[in-house]
């Protein structure tokens, strides 16, 4: 009896560590809404000019926003209720991802425990905590609805979650049920609903720190900005002369690289975008997203070899790379390796069951390979994940048919 109630008492201690992980919405909010700000920019006539939100983070004594709250202004300035938070200088930006980091003066702020995205599971709770429309330390709830790769060549890792953002949102703390930071706000989509997204703490912490207070770096990150809107817009011309702009200053930036490379290959300049994507790659030897750019850039202008060679660094150095393994299945299927190219396919399918296109083109190679079996079992998977490719597959499907059954006899 005695062990009995031994046993019962050591239960229910563990018991009461697991479920005190979990903290209440009210919890999370009292515990974390003093290292919330709000976060005002002011444009070069002293104008208030945009308004978003920012966390404190103690253990670097930084506060951490998005860079577009700062884009095309001259300073900021950092409130929590009545007070002015002073900071001395802005020692981190990643334009590609949103980040802006500013080094504060003082320290005197509540701690956030730090998650890690590697934790994160989709569907579990998520709080967001910011200033939308300036309305300081507003909490909404919601779930982690996925996990998403976006931006050029699906690099970008976002949270998505459900949780309300609104203009000024941006910025802000997002939140697990432990009260832990995995990331801050930074965009929602506005033609959907609730398509909110978040950046990765990973991505934060990945940021390199320096000094950008200089005056004439602050114009060249708001080049690199205006170049990289622009671009998004397709004005593809307009775009290369900001990123040029931005070199003059910054000229041994692999990124600036990449993205005027990608402009140029937008404007259909392939051999001066391979021109950029080389430089990228001699500044950054491991700079993978440049040796795809170029690889594709390659494919297009029909060097199938150098881009079969890009395309198997890409994937040295990130052997999870879906992307580079398909990229090296199309050119492979070009040259007629057809073994190359099911092999390839095959490898982005075990990572991705769910990439229809490269069941596609596995059962294209199979055919060629005269496995009709396997090719018609490809195209059946893919009428079974997307049914818009029945009537095109289903006359491939029947002719393979034919000529499976001409070879069984």
């Amino acid at each position: 009896m005695k062990n009995f109630l031994f046993s019962l008492a050591v239960l229910c201690s563990i018991s009461d560590i697991s479920f005190s992980q979990d903290l209440s919405s009210e919890e999370i909010f009292s515990r974390t809404k003093d290292a919330i700000v709000v976060i005002y920019a002011y444009d070069y006539n002293g104008q208030k000019n945009s308004q978003g939100s920012g966390v404190i983070i103690k253990d670097r004594g930084i506060v951490v926003t998005n860079f577009h709250v700062f884009a095309g202004n001259e300073k900021l300035e950092i409130k929590h209720n009545d007070s002015t938070i002073s900071y001395s200088e802005i020692v981190g930006v990643d334009i590609d991802k949103d980040i802006l980091i500013l080094k504060l003066d003082e320290n005197d702020f509540p701690s956030i425990p730090v998650g890690k995205v590697e934790d994160i599971k989709i569907g579990q709770k998520v709080y967001a905590i910011g200033s939308p429309m300036g309305l300081e330390n507003t909490i909404s709830d919601g779930l982690v609805s996925g996990m998403r790769n976006l931006g050029e060549e699906k690099k970008q890792n976002y949270i998505q979650i459900t949780a309300s953002l609104s203009p000024g949102s941006s910025g802000g703390a997002v939140l697990n049920s432990k009260g832990e930071l995995i990331g801050i706000s930074t965009m929602g989509y506005e033609k959907g609903q609730n398509l909110n997204f978040a950046i990765g703490i990973d991505d934060i912490y990945g940021v390199t720190l320096g000094e950008y207070n200089d005056k004439k770096k602050l114009e060249a990150l708001n080049y690199f900005f205006k170049g990289k809107n622009l671009h998004e817009e397709g004005k593809y011309k307009e775009a290369i002369d900001y990123y040029t702009k931005y070199m003059k200053i910054f000229p041994a930036d692999s990124k600036a690289f990449n993205f005027r490379g990608l402009a140029y290959e937008d404007h259909k300049e392939y051999k001066k975008a391979i021109s950029d994507f080389t430089q990228a790659i001699k500044i950054d030897p491991k700079y993978e997203i440049a040796y795809a750019n170029r690889g594709e850039c390659y494919f297009k202008i029909g060097e199938n070899d150098k881009s079969i060679k890009d395309f198997t660094q890409v994937i040295k150095l990130d052997p999870e790379n879906t992307s580079a393994y398909y990229g090296r299945g199309l050119i492979s299927a070009k040259e007629e390796d057809w073994r190359d190219a099911v092999n390839d396919f095959s490898k982005v399918i075990d990572k991705d069951p769910y990439y229809v296109q490269a069941y596609v083109n596995r059962g294209l190679a199979y055919y060629w390979l005269s496995d009709y079996e396997m090719a018609i079992i490809d195209w059946k998977k893919c009428i079974k994940m997307d049914p818009n490719l029945a009537p095109a597959l289903n006359q491939m499907i029947d002719q393979a048919d034919i000529l499976w059954q001409y070879h069984i006899k």
